[in-house]
């Protein structure tokens, strides 16, 4: 991540708060969208935001969205195995399913079902991310609770180059893809991504004498087309449409042991408009998504076991209004209709979520304050208010201060109320409160903030131990930690760094499951003339898990782990790029899921060429 993005979020925190529109820009300021829902400077929100751009997902070689997430602050990612397994991660010790993902601002339809699979999203067409950590769901309702991650691609880009890349690595691995954007006319422009990859994997669930030898795969096709077109300097239309095909391996590690297969089919298709003129931004954004599953004993071929549809439409009206130099209004409307088709019960369950939503932004000389609400009408489980309210102050140009509370809620998903065997139709909605303060400056060059945080959670949805189906947990999970972030130069060396502890904990004060208490993390690149060499540590302490294979289930605790990934660039020209990357560059032996042992060491070397 460039430090310029850090820096003036930082060292300018706190500075009047005007939109776009009427403020000129420098070229160091980082555009985000995800903080409140409209673009504007990062420096101008009170929001922990982390941008991640395609220029530092390349530096770092990332072969996954796993690989890119767990560098960031606060984050803490789980697999059970390699690529393509399950992979799921914690925000401020808070669930996968507590933080929402969006895709170019809109809800991931895999959430209808349940978490997330980060895994299963390819890196081929993604331009940037966007991480905002704390309570959102005043703006974004359901999922908000931890955080929001937004993959934005690159369907809407304005970049005119061409870039080819393939590349070869451990357990067979293989990579081949094109992105390119192509001017059309005066006024418009078509985006493309294709992509393909595949490794032979290994075995992510060895029991020895049971399924010796097994090695547990990946393969990916995926691709994106989009189109944007400017009628004008105040009216412009867009489109573009994405899928992935991606299969893979698995042990059914608690059934037959039989060697499985899985494929997950994903589409998705975009249409909108957006006017901009003076001090108003309007945008209008129709999405249709669709995934179908299946889950098989390879050996019994693709329909002889589980199979699974989900569908989502979704309207989002978003506006943004600058109201004077100081004060910028900002509001919409979201719909979404959501279904869930189990083929094998032959049976369908769906359900659509109407949402205003409103924000106030305004700075009075040296304080910025920040208020937001939403109503979500949701016709199965009902209406869910959510609020937000923010303050700051600069105090001296080498310090400023800023405090939040919010409220948030995770709906039931269609799987945990209507599954013939599982499903609690009557399921009530997670509920949540959420404290942060936090303090953030410069010192003699170093860029730091220290953020306070405080979750209560209440009516969690877990299963119940002797029915299995689901139901709303009595009693509060509460979560308490603080983050120090810092970021400074040593010469050629940038360096970003950042400490995480907290308490996770259940109503009877267990820590909760694969949290760990402490985590911390050094990110450092380093520019020579011709070569980028990054280099990533992180450091996750012991975790707490259940021993599902036993009788009766035991908890017992994963050890802390270590681990350093590298990767450096070399641009022999401008439009050639060798790159090589070595990840668990120590060859650590550890888990991030009890029984899933992690990769060992594994090397990459790919070549771009742009033009």
């Amino acid at each position: 991540m460039k430090k310029s993005a850090l820096a003036i979020t930082l060292a300018s925190l706190l500075l009047p708060v005007s939109s776009l529109q009427a403020q000129e820009i420098s070229a160091d300021e980082t555009m985000i969208v995800t903080a409140n829902r409209f673009e504007q400077a990062q420096s101008n929100t009170l929001a922990d935001v982390e941008v991640v751009t395609r220029q530092d997902i390349e530096r770092i070689q990332a072969k996954t969205l796993p690989d890119v997430l767990r560098r960031l602050t606060g984050i803490q990612v789980t697999q059970n195995g390699g690529r393509g397994q399950l992979a799921s991660l914690f925000v401020r010790g808070t669930s996968s399913d507590q933080v929402l993902v969006l895709v170019d601002g809109v809800r991931f339809a895999r959430a209808a079902k349940g978490a997330v699979d980060f895994n299963q999203i390819p890196l081929t067409y993604v331009q940037r991310i966007e991480y905002v950590r704390g309570a959102r769901a005043s703006l974004y309702g359901s999922e908000a609770i931890g955080g929001v991650i937004n993959i934005i691609t690159v369907a809407r880009a304005e970049d005119e180059s061409t870039k080819l890349s393939a590349g070869l690595g451990s357990l067979d691995y293989q990579e081949l893809s094109v992105a390119s954007g192509i001017k059309v006319g005066e006024s418009g422009q078509v985006n493309l991504a294709l992509g393909t990859e595949s490794d032979d994997g290994y075995n992510v669930r060895p029991v020895a004498g049971v399924n010796d030898g097994d090695r547990h795969g990946f393969e990916t096709k995926n691709g994106l087309i989009g189109y944007v077109h400017n009628f004008d300097d105040q009216w412009s239309a867009f489109g573009n449409f994405r899928a992935y095909e991606n299969v893979y391996q698995y042990d059914n590690s608690y059934g037959s042991r039989a060697y499985y297969e899985a494929e997950k089919d994903d589409f998705s298709a975009t249409v909108g408009g957006k006017y901009h003129s003076g001090n108003l931004i309007s945008e209008l954004q129709v999405t249709a998504q669709k995934q179908k599953s299946w889950d098989y004993e390879k050996s019994a071929g693709k329909h002889s076991g589980r199979e699974d549809e989900l569908e989502q439409q979704n309207v989002q009206w978003t506006n943004s209004y600058l109201l004077n130099s100081n004060t910028t209004l900002a509001g919409g409307v979201d719909w979404r209709n959501e279904s869930y088709l189990d083929k094998n019960a032959n049976k369908t369950f769906d359900r659509t979520n109407g949402a205003v939503f409103g924000l106030v932004t305004t700075s009075i000389d040296k304080a910025t304050l920040e208020g937001s609400a939403r109503v979500d009408d949701n016709e199965e489980y009902g209406s869910e208010f959510t609020y937000s309210l923010g303050a700051g102050y600069q105090f001296i140009p080498e310090l400023g201060a800023k405090a939040s509370f919010g409220t948030a809620f995770k709906a039931p998903n269609l799987y945990q109320q209507y599954d013939p065997t599982y499903g609690e139709k009557n399921l009530k909605p997670e509920e949540s409160d959420a404290w942060e303060i936090s303090f953030s400056g410069d010192v003699q060059g170093v860029f730091w903030s220290l953020t306070g945080y405080d979750y209560k959670i209440t009516n969690l949805i877990d299963y119940h131990p002797t029915t299995y189906k689901y139901m709303n947990v009595d009693g509060e999970t509460h979560i308490q930690g603080v983050e120090l972030v810092a970021e400074f130069d040593t010469g050629i060396v940038q360096h970003q760094l950042s400490a995480d502890y907290k308490d996770a904990e259940d109503d009877e004060g267990h820590q909760l499951q694969r949290r760990a208490k402490e985590m911390y993390k050094w990110n450092a690149l380093v520019n020579f003339d011709q070569v980028d060499w990054s280099i990533s540590y992180q450091y996750i302490g012991k975790r707490p898990d259940v021993d599902y294979n036993s009788w009766p289930s035991q908890d017992v605790y994963l050890s802390s782990y270590s681990l350093i990934d590298t990767a450096i660039s070399y641009y022999p020209n401008e439009s050639t790029t060798i790159s090589a990357r070595v990840d668990n560059l120590l060859d650590e032996e550890y888990e991030t899921a009890l029984g899933y042992p992690a990769a060992e060491r594994a090397y990459y070397l790919s070549v771009g060429y742009q033009f």
